[in-house]
Protein backbone atom coordinates (compact mmCIF):
# COMPACT_ATOMS: atom_id res chain seq x y z
CA UNK A 1 0.00 0.00 0.00
CA UNK A 2 2.73 1.98 0.42
CA UNK A 3 2.99 2.65 -3.17
CA UNK A 4 -0.52 3.37 -3.69
CA UNK A 5 -1.56 7.13 -4.48
CA UNK A 6 -4.89 6.63 -3.77
CA UNK A 7 -6.18 4.75 -0.78
CA UNK A 8 -9.87 4.03 -0.68
CA UNK A 9 -11.21 2.65 2.50
CA UNK A 10 -14.76 1.00 3.15
CA UNK A 11 -16.21 0.35 6.51
CA UNK A 12 -19.04 -2.13 6.87
CA UNK A 13 -20.76 -2.20 9.52
CA UNK A 14 -24.62 -1.52 11.69
CA UNK A 15 -26.03 1.77 12.25
CA UNK A 16 -25.10 2.94 15.96
CA UNK A 17 -21.47 1.11 15.68
CA UNK A 18 -19.61 4.08 14.96
CA UNK A 19 -18.29 3.65 11.50
CA UNK A 20 -18.68 6.98 9.97
CA UNK A 21 -16.66 8.34 13.66
CA UNK A 22 -14.10 5.65 12.65
CA UNK A 23 -13.76 7.08 9.39
CA UNK A 24 -13.21 10.21 10.69
CA UNK A 25 -10.89 9.41 12.92
CA UNK A 26 -8.52 7.11 10.07
CA UNK A 27 -8.80 10.37 7.55
CA UNK A 28 -7.51 12.93 10.62
CA UNK A 29 -4.82 10.15 11.96
CA UNK A 30 -3.88 9.83 8.00
CA UNK A 31 -3.57 13.63 7.71
CA UNK A 32 -1.07 13.80 10.25
CA UNK A 33 1.16 10.97 9.37
CA UNK A 34 2.33 14.07 7.31
CA UNK A 35 1.91 10.92 4.16
CA UNK A 36 -1.64 12.11 2.46
CA UNK A 37 -1.96 15.55 1.18
CA UNK A 38 -5.81 15.67 1.22
CA UNK A 39 -8.26 12.92 3.24
CA UNK A 40 -11.96 12.82 2.88
CA UNK A 41 -14.59 10.63 5.29
CA UNK A 42 -18.20 10.72 4.55
CA UNK A 43 -21.43 7.90 5.49
CA UNK A 44 -22.80 6.23 3.14
CA UNK A 45 -26.32 7.88 1.20
CA UNK A 46 -29.62 7.18 2.38
CA UNK A 47 -31.05 6.21 5.53
CA UNK A 48 -29.47 5.13 8.64
CA UNK A 49 -31.05 3.85 11.74
CA UNK A 50 -29.56 1.83 15.14
CA UNK A 51 -28.65 -2.18 13.83
CA UNK A 52 -29.38 -1.71 9.88
CA UNK A 53 -26.25 -2.40 7.58
CA UNK A 54 -24.26 0.89 7.14
CA UNK A 55 -21.44 2.01 5.40
CA UNK A 56 -18.94 4.62 5.94
CA UNK A 57 -15.84 5.97 3.48
CA UNK A 58 -12.63 7.23 3.79
CA UNK A 59 -10.07 8.70 0.85
CA UNK A 60 -6.67 8.88 1.39
CA UNK A 61 -4.22 10.63 -1.53
CA UNK A 62 -0.43 11.05 -1.23
CA UNK A 63 -0.32 13.67 -4.34
CA UNK A 64 -3.54 15.06 -5.77
CA UNK A 65 -6.80 17.22 -4.23
CA UNK A 66 -9.55 14.93 -3.93
CA UNK A 67 -12.56 16.62 -5.82
CA UNK A 68 -15.41 13.19 -5.56
CA UNK A 69 -17.66 12.55 -2.92
CA UNK A 70 -19.05 9.39 -4.96
CA UNK A 71 -19.77 5.85 -3.46
CA UNK A 72 -16.54 3.47 -3.44
CA UNK A 73 -16.72 0.43 -5.83
CA UNK A 74 -13.60 -1.09 -5.53
CA UNK A 75 -11.84 -0.45 -2.50
CA UNK A 76 -8.54 -1.00 -0.94
CA UNK A 77 -8.99 -1.69 2.65
CA UNK A 78 -12.18 -3.09 3.72
CA UNK A 79 -13.25 -2.92 7.27
CA UNK A 80 -15.57 -5.55 8.65
CA UNK A 81 -17.51 -4.20 12.07
CA UNK A 82 -19.77 -6.75 12.23
CA UNK A 83 -19.53 -10.79 10.55
CA UNK A 84 -23.30 -10.75 10.21
CA UNK A 85 -23.49 -8.06 7.37
CA UNK A 86 -20.67 -9.86 5.48
CA UNK A 87 -21.35 -11.49 1.84
CA UNK A 88 -19.85 -12.55 -0.74
CA UNK A 89 -20.65 -9.10 -2.82
CA UNK A 90 -19.15 -7.13 -0.47
CA UNK A 91 -15.76 -9.19 -0.14
CA UNK A 92 -16.10 -9.47 -4.22
CA UNK A 93 -15.79 -5.28 -4.26
CA UNK A 94 -11.69 -5.76 -2.65
CA UNK A 95 -9.25 -4.66 -5.05
CA UNK A 96 -6.53 -7.29 -6.05
CA UNK A 97 -3.88 -7.20 -3.15
CA UNK A 98 -6.06 -5.22 -1.10
CA UNK A 99 -6.31 -5.23 3.00
CA UNK A 100 -9.47 -7.16 4.19
CA UNK A 101 -10.18 -6.27 8.19
CA UNK A 102 -12.65 -7.77 10.36
CA UNK A 103 -13.83 -8.18 13.95
CA UNK A 104 -14.24 -12.31 14.43
CA UNK A 105 -12.72 -15.16 16.69
CA UNK A 106 -12.23 -16.90 13.32
CA UNK A 107 -8.76 -17.41 11.66
CA UNK A 108 -7.92 -15.84 8.66
CA UNK A 109 -7.93 -18.68 6.78
CA UNK A 110 -11.85 -19.51 7.16
CA UNK A 111 -12.37 -15.69 5.32
CA UNK A 112 -9.98 -17.02 2.38
CA UNK A 113 -11.89 -20.20 1.69
CA UNK A 114 -15.38 -19.20 2.48
CA UNK A 115 -15.45 -15.80 0.60
CA UNK A 116 -12.40 -16.79 -1.97
CA UNK A 117 -10.04 -13.67 -1.09
CA UNK A 118 -7.16 -13.81 -3.53
CA UNK A 119 -3.65 -15.15 -2.56
CA UNK A 120 -2.44 -11.63 -2.71
CA UNK A 121 -4.71 -10.23 -0.23
CA UNK A 122 -3.74 -9.10 3.53
CA UNK A 123 -5.84 -10.63 5.97
CA UNK A 124 -6.54 -9.17 9.15
CA UNK A 125 -8.60 -10.58 12.10
CA UNK A 126 -8.86 -10.30 15.82
CA UNK A 127 -12.10 -10.83 18.41
CA UNK A 128 -12.30 -6.96 19.03
CA UNK A 129 -16.22 -7.34 20.32
CA UNK A 130 -14.27 -9.64 23.30
CA UNK A 131 -11.85 -7.56 24.02
CA UNK A 132 -14.18 -4.25 24.51
CA UNK A 133 -16.74 -6.17 26.46
CA UNK A 134 -13.55 -7.47 28.56
CA UNK A 135 -12.43 -4.33 29.45
CA UNK A 136 -15.76 -2.77 30.06
CA UNK A 137 -15.79 -0.29 26.65
CA UNK A 138 -19.02 -0.73 25.92
CA UNK A 139 -22.53 1.52 25.43
CA UNK A 140 -25.92 0.27 26.45
CA UNK A 141 -24.15 -3.33 27.28
CA UNK A 142 -22.78 -3.36 23.69
CA UNK A 143 -18.74 -3.57 22.56
CA UNK A 144 -17.53 -0.32 21.46
CA UNK A 145 -15.48 -1.36 18.50
CA UNK A 146 -14.55 1.52 16.10
CA UNK A 147 -11.79 2.63 17.54
CA UNK A 148 -10.45 -0.78 19.03
CA UNK A 149 -10.60 -2.10 15.42
CA UNK A 150 -8.45 0.99 13.60
CA UNK A 151 -5.68 -0.89 15.88
CA UNK A 152 -5.59 -3.42 13.36
CA UNK A 153 -5.89 -1.04 10.50
CA UNK A 154 -2.88 0.89 11.91
CA UNK A 155 -0.95 -3.12 12.06
CA UNK A 156 -1.77 -3.16 7.94
CA UNK A 157 -1.54 -0.18 7.27
CA UNK A 158 1.64 1.69 8.72
CA UNK A 159 0.76 5.14 7.35
CA UNK A 160 -1.74 5.11 10.30
CA UNK A 161 0.56 4.89 12.99
CA UNK A 162 -0.64 4.38 16.45
CA UNK A 163 0.96 7.94 17.45
CA UNK A 164 -1.35 9.47 15.06
CA UNK A 165 -4.35 7.78 16.45
CA UNK A 166 -3.70 8.65 19.77
CA UNK A 167 -3.30 12.44 19.25
CA UNK A 168 -6.78 12.19 16.87
CA UNK A 169 -8.74 9.61 20.01
CA UNK A 170 -7.36 12.09 22.89
CA UNK A 171 -8.81 15.53 21.31
CA UNK A 172 -11.94 14.04 20.52
CA UNK A 173 -12.70 11.74 23.83
CA UNK A 174 -10.51 13.81 26.09
CA UNK A 175 -7.74 12.25 28.65
CA UNK A 176 -9.78 9.32 30.57
CA UNK A 177 -12.37 7.81 27.95
CA UNK A 178 -9.44 8.77 25.35
CA UNK A 179 -6.91 6.51 27.15
CA UNK A 180 -9.09 3.61 27.41
CA UNK A 181 -10.03 3.40 23.42
CA UNK A 182 -5.90 4.11 22.89
CA UNK A 183 -4.90 1.30 25.00
CA UNK A 184 -7.53 -0.90 23.03
CA UNK A 185 -6.18 0.56 19.90
CA UNK A 186 -2.61 -0.94 21.14
CA UNK A 187 -4.21 -4.38 22.12
CA UNK A 188 -6.17 -5.08 19.11
CA UNK A 189 -2.85 -4.13 17.27
CA UNK A 190 -0.86 -6.77 19.42
CA UNK A 191 -3.89 -9.17 19.14
CA UNK A 192 -4.16 -9.17 15.43
CA UNK A 193 -3.86 -12.19 13.57
CA UNK A 194 -2.24 -11.82 10.07
CA UNK A 195 -2.41 -13.93 6.59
Amino acid sequence: MKDTEKIEIIIHGRGGQGAVTACEIIAEAAYLSGNFVDVHAYPSFGAERRGAPVQAYAKLSRKDTIWDRAQIEKPNILIIFDETVLNQEITSSLKQGGIFIINSEKDPEFFVEKYKLSSDSQIVVADISKLALEKNLTIDGNPVINTPILGLLSKALPDLNLDNLKKVILKRLGEKVGMLNYELIEEGYNLAKIR
